[in-house]
């Protein structure tokens, strides 16, 4: 194919250097192999090198049915080259081909080069090492390709190019491209993880997403339902394509690993015998060295699906009796203790789904540990055919009765997991009470229903009590810290209930200004022998603790990023919302609304479609800070309205941080009467809890608005709190009292350091205006200046103790407009003269004018209004919420 056009598509994030590579590679002049399997984007990635090396090349794919006719490849060749052989006899097309080629370059892209002929191939291999013809080559792997261009390896300019996995970046740009839209960065998580990194299973999987409902516009992102399993008409079709050619043993062997999961290469041997292997080297399987002894030499491998398939994609490409058979081969050649928990689990699901019958050893196993894995579907799945189930004992039936429930409620059907526990209540232990109770809280909002399922009983034992303290802790009710540790230490209770109470009393040290302490607490227990083996869910139940720490020490995602907590979310299968939600509060702490919006609007998008955990008022209090942080007023109040409509108890024990950020929209929105209340119930609450840190954050949030000018009561307030944020707000203060370069400038240093910029612009801007007042005006220059420049990132940000001004069309003449606006965007005066065909002079009267009805001094304060319609989308920054899929 010759003088084809190439759409220009832009190249894969992952895949830039690689592209880059390549070209350098092309222009020495040697061959380029591209590997990569088929679906991987090896076809568009060659293109796009083809399209920067030179435009004039040949497009050849080889054909399987035609890889065994001597000198196919060839001929197809010289029907495409200009000024080709006439003749059609080998000694011809070789003559032809030579002598068309003698005087010029001819660049030739050999699709699929593993079905080109041998005959061909040697051909090419000649004219490539002696002639003019130059090479790049796509194909699955090197050793699949006929000898001859395998030989090219040799050539000193050789370059191989292996096509990794998708990353999430290749992922985001592929999905947005796909679907026309912004997705949502939990939706190209899953989607990516189901598609195992494979472009084209990427692909289908979001338009079978689409097709079937399960994909849908939230918050302008595609998001996509949390219940949502690959099963679609496009996948299916896909995956039997992919497997048709392959010989029937290697097939089997893949649907027993899509049956089993991953397994140790030992026990596939026993299971699938050669076939394994053969499985291997058709590239389908992947073989990890899990250990090896280093005296011994002795190695652990595991064999898992590769080429971009995945379990959930294969096992959906076979039917019902397919499934059975498989079921009685492995039933036939493994024990059950052979398989690991997890491979145990995936085979007792698939046996009950085909009828089979469990013992209830296996299930309980099974049951227990995927509800540790935090696998909530699997749970579900497993405890299908509960009332069927022959148990032993009513303690096994109350584990499968607590884990069913306790999987529900995650999954976003809370009335049926109280429903199923009801009956069990009067009987019930600590355990299945606390799970009820909680579910009756924290997903339908009914903490008296909460309350009275724990309320005391004569011979309860201390674990009721205990889970009746925990659920009015996360009610914000005032409990006993000191009880919450002891609990935590109760050997009676569950690990995952000791982890609870330990994470609330963490949160109350944040609160009451013990930040240092809780961090270093939080900080020696995941990093201890315990943590590692721990669970999920035990996991799970301090992470949850980690987000008002860092509200607390007043982190930033920057110091998220250096600590393990981001690989601890990983393996808690932490819910996504949940994590967004708190990736949005890290990039407000720095001021970076943009950024935040846009995660939040993720968040609630995700939340619109399933909110287990009743944290979507919770995450819209944030979007509407965010909002007002970036002048639009609109979005502000839509959001404190979805806040305000939701469930009050939104956020749990974090709703605090929540109302603490609301003060600034009800200003805005609802007036200094408004906002003075708010933030005067808080304060007392805050008071009456002994919440020194949330005294702070709520008189800094005061103060940042224009509500407090009484700066000596919030350093007052901070000087009873731990925490490098809290020791900057100490010396406001005494700063502010006598503002010289040197005072203020150490503070905004400070707080410039920990990533908090909008809190080190605006106290610079707050010294420069104190200075000036003082007539000090080379310090205020100065600060001014200081608060300008760490201002730069805050995009659109502006607060009243920043001091930016927004171009405001209703307080200016049209000329004053039309001037500031032009400022605010760059322009010099001279620009401006030119456009607006005025003076320079008359340009800065303007300017001037405009200054002071805005409140500024000078015209780096200027900012331009920003959009406020319905459909801006506002971008955040670049990061991967590399989080599992909760099965």
């Amino acid at each position: 194919m010759t003088g084809f056009q190439i759409e220009r598509r832009e190249v894969l994030p992952s895949r830039v250097d690689a592209l880059n590579t390549a070209i350098k590679a092309a222009h020495r002049g040697g061959p380029v192999f591209i590997i990569g399997d088929v679906g991987t984007g090896r076809t568009t990635f060659s293109l796009q090198l083809m399209d920067r090396i030179e435009s004039n090349f040949i497009w050849i794919i080889g054909s399987k049915s035609l890889s065994s006719v001597p000198f196919s490849t060839l001929s197809v060749l010289a029907t495409q080259i200009p000024d080709g052989p006439a003749g059609t006899t080998p000694t011809e097309l070789v003559t032809g081909i030579g002598q068309a080629t003698s005087k010029r370059t001819q660049w030739i892209f050999l699709d699929q080069a593993e079905h080109v002929d041998q005959q061909s191939a040697a051909v090419l291999k000649q004219f490539c090492t002696a002639g003019n013809i130059r090479l790049v080559v796509a194909a699955t792997t090197v050793r699949s390709m006929p000898s001859e261009l395998r030989s090219l390896i040799s050539s000193p300019t050789f370059t191989r190019i292996e096509l990794e996995p998708l990353t999430y970046e290749d992922a985001h740009m592929m999905l947005a491209e796909i679907l026309a839209g912004e997705v949502n960065s939990s939706t190209v998580t899953s989607l990516l993880e189901f598609s195992g990194g494979h472009a084209l299973h990427l692909r289908e999987l979001a338009l079978d997403a689409q097709a079937t409902g399960a994909l849908t516009k939230q918050q302008d992102y595609w998001t996509l339902s949390r219940a949502w399993a690959p099963h679609g008409k496009r996948t299916t079709d896909l995956i039997n394509a992919r497997l048709s050619d392959q010989p029937d043993n290697v097939r089997e062997a893949l649907e027993l690993l899509a049956v089993t999961g991953p397994v140790p290469l030992g026990v596939a041997r026993k299971l699938m015998g050669q076939s394994i292997y053969d499985a291997i080297d058709a590239d389908l399987v992947r073989l990890d060295l899990v250990s090896e002894n280093p005296v011994t030499g002795e190695r652990t491998e595991r064999v898992r699906l590769g080429a971009g398939l995945s379990s959930q994609l294969v096992f959906s490409s076979f039917d019902s009796s397919t499934l059975r058979r498989h079921i009685k081969t492995i039933d036939e050649r493994l024990s059950w203790e052979l398989f690991d928990s997890a491979s145990r689990s995936r085979f007792t699901r698939h046996r009950l789904d085909m009828g089979l019958t469990v013992p209830i050893r296996e299930l309980l196993s099974d049951v227990e540990q995927a509800a540790s894995a935090r696998q909530f579907a699997q749970v579900i799945a497993l405890t299908d055919l509960l009332d069927q189930q022959r148990v032993d004992s009513p303690a096994q039936l109350e584990t499968l009765l607590i884990a069913r429930a306790d999987a529900l409620y995650e999954l976003g059907k809370p009335e049926a997991a109280l429903a199923l526990l009801q009956e069990h209540l009067p009987q019930g232990s600590p355990e299945m009470r606390f799970v009820a109770a909680k579910i009756a809280y924290a997903s339908l909002g009914r903490l008296e229903v909460a309350e009275k399922i724990l309320e005391e009983r004569p011979g309860d034992p201390p674990g009721v009590a205990a889970y009746l303290l925990l659920i009015r802790s996360r009610a914000n009710k005032l409990v006993d810290v000191e009880a919450l540790r002891r609990y935590a230490e109760m050997p009676e209770l569950r690990t995952e209930g000791r982890a609870s109470f330990l994470a609330h009393v963490l949160i109350e040290q944040s609160y009451a200004g013990l930040a240092e302490d809780a961090m270093a607490e939080y900080a020696r227990i995941s990093s201890s022998q315990e943590w590692q083996e721990w669970s999920a869910a035990v996991r799970a139940e301090l992470i949850f603790a980690f987000p008002t720490i860092a509200f607390a020490l007043g982190m930033n995602p920057a110091t998220f990023a250096q600590m393990s907590v981001g690989e601890d979310l990983k393996q808690a299968n932490a819910d996504h919302a949940n994590v967004i939600v708190s990736i949005g509060m890290g990039f407000l702490e720095s001021g970076l609304a943009s950024q935040a919006l846009s995660t939040l609007e993720q968040a609630i998008g995700l939340l619109s479609v399933g909110d287990p955990y009743l944290i979507k008022g919770f995450a819209s209090a944030f979007a509407a800070y965010a909002a007002n942080l970036l002048g639009n007023r609109a979005k502000a109040s839509y959001y404190l309205d979805m806040s305000r409509s939701e469930p009050a108890v939104s956020g749990q024990i974090l709703r605090p941080i929540a109302e603490r950020s609301l003060l600034s929209v009800i200003l805005e929105v609802e007036g200094r009467d408004a906002a003075q209340a708010h933030l005067e119930k808080h304060l007392a609450s805050a008071e009456a809890f002994g919440r020194k840190n949330l005294v702070m954050r709520l008189l800094l949030e005061a103060w940042q608005c224009g509500l407090l000018t009484d700066v000596e009561r919030l350093s007052r307030a901070a000087e009873q709190v731990q925490g490098p944020l809290a020791a900057t707000l100490a010396g406001y203060q005494a700063a502010l009292d006598d503002p010289t370069e040197s005072a203020v400038g150490q503070l905004v240093q400070a707080h410039a350091e920990a990533g908090q910029l909008l809190l080190a612009a605006q106290l610079a801007a707050s010294g420069s205006e104190r200075a000036r007042s003082m007539g000090r005006r080379t310090a205020a220059t100065h600060l001014l200046g200081l608060s300008l420049e760490i201002a730069q990132p805050l995009d659109q940000v502006n607060t009243p103790a920043l001091g930016r001004a927004r171009v405001d069309e209703s307080l200016l003449t049209a000329r004053e407009y039309a001037t500031c606006i032009r400022a605010a965007e760059g322009a010099s005066n001279q620009e401006i003269s030119k456009e607006l065909f005025l003076s320079p002079r008359t340009v800065e009267g303007h300017l001037q004018r405009s200054y002071s009805k805005l409140g500024i001094t000078d015209r780096r304060q200027l900012l331009a209004e920003p959009a406020t319609g319905d459909s801006e989308v506002l971008q955040a920054t670049e990061y991967t919420l590399a989080l599992p899929i909760s099965e």
